[in-house]
């Protein structure tokens, strides 16, 4: 019963097939990026094609979690999560260049943490 009372104070909600659409095609373009990278390190196609693959299944369901879950978060959360999923997407992505570990981290961080203040200010200006 407290699953269900649980399941009831999550507001979801439901915007259509825009729920899946928007996720997908952010899933398949960062996917084909990630194919993309790792055909210039040389990999073989089958390498390229799984690390597209699964890079394109993990931003996909991570962008439809948010897109399905944020109204039910805090602005102060929202924003961070936000953070942490543009800061992760795009250090991956840098690292898949051949830069070294700490230009990557560093790029990330700058990234989530323009992320967090654009996304908090947003939501603080336009949220009652």
């Amino acid at each position: 019963s407290s699953a269900m009372a649980t399941h009831a104070a999550v507001p979801v909600h439901r915007h259509g097939a825009l729920g899946w659409v928007v996720p997908l095609t952010i899933g398949a373009l960062y996917g084909l990026y990630t194919s993309f990278m790792t055909r210039e390190d040389g990999a073989s196609a089958g390498a390229q094609f799984a690390v597209g693959i699964v890079s394109a299944a993990v931003m996909a369901g991570l962008c439809y979690a948010m897109g399905r879950f944020q109204h039910a978060m805090p602005r102060e959360v929202r924003a961070a999560a936000y953070a942490v999923l543009m800061g992760c997407a795009v250090g991956y992505l840098y690292s898949l260049s051949g830069r070294s570990i700490l230009t990557v981290t560093v790029l990330s961080l700058a990234i989530a943490a323009a992320t967090f203040i654009v996304t908090f200010y947003y939501y603080y200006t336009h949220e009652d």
